[in-house]
Order: structure tokens, then sequence, then C-alpha cells
């Protein structure tokens, strides 16, 4: 007569059983914790005389000038270390001051940020100093000239300005309600003015984008051909 053994063995059923738990096990571990007091992410950004820039980074030299970090999330900005470098450290809080007319050696291009825990989160950045061009008092017409001739007469528009990091500079002059692009010209001639009162401006930009304005200028012409009349 035939006999019937089980399928499994002891030690089979044995070894199932135990596989079986680690895998219950495993669903049961939980995943690896997030540290929570670290920033994911930081961002600097310049203040000058009320003026937030965190695009191109930029300052004048004549004012001075604070940088700040952002970090996200932003309620841990009081539980983490903060730290401004330029190959060394140069200062440690949320903000580092840059004063008028800094060195190059006193403007931080590097950020860490660090937490309790030794984790940290670094920024590189730039600073650009820049000073924006200025307008001279060597421009003609002058304010209140009075210029003779006709419509048909070149009259003469003169301006200057300089700048320190620049030198050659882009202009816009404004005669009337016309504007003219003229680059880097210094003076155009410019026909077709009726008699009676006109103004002029120009506005000048560096190459960082930084502008100045002439104030408008009123001056008068006054046909000649008329006036013989």
């Amino acid at each position: 007569m035939w006999h019937r053994h089980p399928v499994f063995t002891r030690s089979h059923l044995l070894s199932v059983a135990v596989t079986a738990f680690l895998l219950v096990a495993c669903l049961d571990i939980p995943d690896t914790p997030e540290p929570k007091n670290t920033a994911s992410h930081v961002t600097v950004y310049s203040v000058q005389k009320g003026n937030s820039d965190s695009t191109s980074l930029k300052i004048h030299p004549e004012n001075p000038a604070t940088l700040k970090a952002e970090v996200r999330p932003k309620d841990l900005e009081s539980e983490l270390r903060f730290s401004w470098y330029r190959d060394t450290l140069l200062g440690e809080g949320a903000s580092f001051k840059i004063p008028a007319y800094p060195e190059e050696d006193e403007i931080p291009n590097r950020l860490v940020v660090k937490d309790s825990e030794g984790n940290s989160v670094s920024s590189d950045f730039e600073i650009t100093v820049n000073s924006p061009p200025t307008f001279t008092e060597d421009f003609f017409p002058a304010q209140g000239d009075t210029l003779y001739g006709t419509t048909h007469t070149p009259f003469t528009f003169s301006w200057k300005a300089y700048d320190n990091e620049d030198a050659s500079l882009d202009y816009i002059l404004e005669l009337d309600t016309t504007l003219y692009y003229v680059g880097a010209l210094e003076k155009i001639q410019q026909s077709g003015l009726q008699s009676g009162t006109h103004l002029f401006l120009v506005i000048v930009k560096d190459s960082e984008g930084d502008t100045d304005t002439l104030p408008p200028v009123k001056f008068y012409v006054v046909d000649t051909l008329e006036a013989k009349k």
C-alpha cells in the first residue's frame, strides 16, 4: 500500500515562516527620517538705500550695502549658523554689511549655512560693484537759450557724461516728444524745429544698466525769416 508523505517538511515550514516574518518586519520599518532643522535652500540678496536686488546682486560703491540670507523653510533662521566667506571667513550672521567704497577682499562671494547637527547648504554668488554714469554741466543748448534760424537750419545739440567703469556709454535724446537712439554720440545736429518753445533731455545708460538723466532743458527757436518780415 502506498503511503502519502507531507509535501513540506518541518524544516521547510520553518524557513517559510521566517521569510514571512522578515517581509512583515521590513514593511513596518519606517523610512529614514528627514532632518527637520536643516535649510533646503538659501538665497542671497543685497539691500542698498532701501532697494533689494536678488538677481544681478549689484551695488553702488558710494553707499554702504547689506547682504541678507533667506532660507527655506523661513522659520529655521534662528536655529541656523550663517558664515560669509571670501577665501577666508569674513563674518557670521544672517546679514553682512559692506562698507562704502569697499575693497574686493571685503566683499564675500560664498555663504555657508549649518544646522546644529552639522548639516550644511551653501551658495556661491558674485557682487557687482558699479558706479552709475553722471552728466556734466557741459551741454548745449543751455537752459533758456534762444536759437535763431529756420526749419532748414541744423541746430547743434551736445552733452557729456562720465562713468568710472565704462569708457563708452549709450545715449537717448528726447527732443520735444520724439526719442532718438544715438548710441555713443555726444553731439548731433537736428533741423525741422518750428519757431517757439522746445524741450530736450538726454538719458545715459552704462553696460550694467545704470542710468542718469539730464533734466529737461527749455530753449526757444526764433525763425529769422519771420523776424525780417
